[in-house]
């Protein structure tokens, strides 16, 4: 969804009346000697009003806390026990995985457990058994020393004798190894019995959040596989007291977005009705389509009496910038004066260096600081070579941070910044059209706020036209 910004440039004009209109037509004398023909023009009045530079966008509604229900395992459905816009608490089943192929695997992994258990327990009487012939042998080798003392059996006898006790200790060791087998087996199977039990349960779906249902994909009966990716079933809604836009905002009007920025729109639905909303999030991940960029931006609205739905389209204005009871001048006005200028009509016209910065309103004490630091080049003369120009600019940046007052310095920097904008007005004054260099802030498709100078009670002209 391709979005378009509201016309920011002072030249580009939407055409509507404003104010007083009128027509006059001048003398040849008027505007210069070299256009002898009569010129009619139109004129307005200033007007006071709100400006506002907006961006405008489409983007689709969704619920904030919306949760996708899916189903972990692969399996038939069996039985639904939801519909859409039922009242769901959570923990309620909203549906059921046939689970007999699970219950089996669940009685597969007790009968493993039981077993390893039985081991266990025989394992330990197979230990205690080896305990005592261990201390049976201990014993029957301190009588055979005695006797092998008194000379009663051989040294071979008492050999034997000490390796059987040995014999039977490494038996009674290895069969404690072999309970500590036995136990790791017995482990692994009240894991595999646990894990068994844990797809059991998840075959029957429940409610993970208490709210409504807002979407159902499945019926009884179907089968989901959830080898690659999880099946969604059902989609449940906390509330739809709070909203989300999703708006895609072309890169060349993102920059202008900001967080917090006020935005009006509208859906389908209800054509009549105008809803407010805040930009919350501007996520940076590009979005390609068709070769055009764009991004997603966030929009955050309420929806106290519900009447705004998932999945309705919507039609927004987001705020740039705007200005309250701004005196203003039709973009009519602007782009005459544009146009007359650019005609080299304007009377009085400099050619030196001090026309550059007519609109900072110099002093004569400035302007004359001004042609001193930069005299204009010789007639003559061809153009300044490139070294020459970087000298003179940083001559002149010099010369401007010495004699600029801070109100000067400050107008500047926000020119620089865009903040303001300084171009040409024609003005009615004695019955000739003068041009005035104005300050202009916000612009929109209609309207140019302009910030200086006072221009309430003057004529502003509109339209120029050559009677020939």
């Amino acid at each position: 969804m391709k979005t378009k910004r509201s016309n920011i440039a002072l030249s580009i004009v939407a055409l509507a009346a404003v104010g007083t209109i009128s027509f006059y037509t001048l003398a040849p004398h008027s505007f210069s000697s070299a256009n002898p023909s009569p010129q009619t023009f139109r004129t307005e009045q200033v007007t006071f009003g709100n400006v506002s530079n907006r961006v405008s966008a489409t983007g689709s509604l969704t619920a904030v806390n919306d949760v996708v229900v899916g189903a972990q395992l692969s399996g038939q459905i069996i039985n639904i026990h939801v519909d859409f816009n039922d009242p769901v608490e959570e923990g309620q089943l909203l549906a059921e995985i046939d689970p007999e192929y699970f219950a089996a695997k669940v009685a597969q992994a007790q009968a493993l457990r039981d077993k390893s258990q039985a081991d266990i327990a025989a394992q330990k009487l197979v230990i205690e058994r080896a305990k005592l012939n261990y201390q049976r042998s201990v014993r029957e080798l301190a009588r055979s020393r005695t006797l092998y003392k008194n000379k009663s059996i051989s040294e071979d006898a008492l050999d034997v004798i000490e390796t059987n006790s040995q014999m039977s200790k490494l038996d009674w060791e290895q069969n404690i190894s072999q309970l500590a087998i036995f136990q790791a087996t017995h482990a692994a199977n009240e894991a595999s019995l646990q894990q068994a039990q844990i797809d059991l349960d998840r075959t029957k779906i429940v409610a993970p959040i208490s709210g409504f249902v807002i979407n159902r994909t499945v019926e009884a009966g179907q089968t989901v596989a959830s080898s690659y990716n999880t099946p969604e079933l059902f989609t449940l809604a906390k509330d739809l007291s709070e909203m989300e836009i999703e708006a895609y905002i072309d890169e060349s009007d993102i920059g202008l977005v900001k967080l917090e920025q006020d935005v009006r729109f509208s859906v389908d639905a209800y054509p009549e009705r105008q809803f407010n909303g805040q930009v919350s999030q501007i996520r940076k991940a590009p979005q390609t389509n068709n070769g055009v960029i764009s991004y997603i931006v966030i929009v955050s609205a309420r929806n106290a009496d519900n009447s705004l739905l998932p999945g309705m389209t919507a039609n927004l204005d987001i705020s740039i910038d705007s200005i309250r009871n701004a005196q203003r001048v039709s973009n009519a006005a602007v782009r005459a004066a544009n146009r007359f200028a650019s005609s080299g009509q304007q009377k009085g016209a400099r050619g030196d260096i001090v026309s550059r910065f007519e609109h900072l309103n110099l002093t004569e004490e400035q302007k004359q600081a001004l042609r001193q630091a930069l005299p204009s080049t010789p007639s003559g003369q061809g153009s300044p070579s490139n070294t020459a120009m970087r000298q003179q600019r940083q001559q002149l940046q010099k010369v401007l941070s010495s004699v600029l007052t801070n109100e000067q310095r400050e107008l500047q920097r926000r020119i620089r910044n865009g903040e303001v904008k300084v171009a040409p007005l024609l003005v009615l004054n004695n019955g000739e059209v003068e041009v005035i260099q104005a300050q202009f802030g916000v612009s929109d498709d209609s309207f140019s706020s302009v910030l200086s100078p006072d221009i309430s009670d003057m004529k502003i002209v509109t339209q120029v036209r050559d009677n020939r």
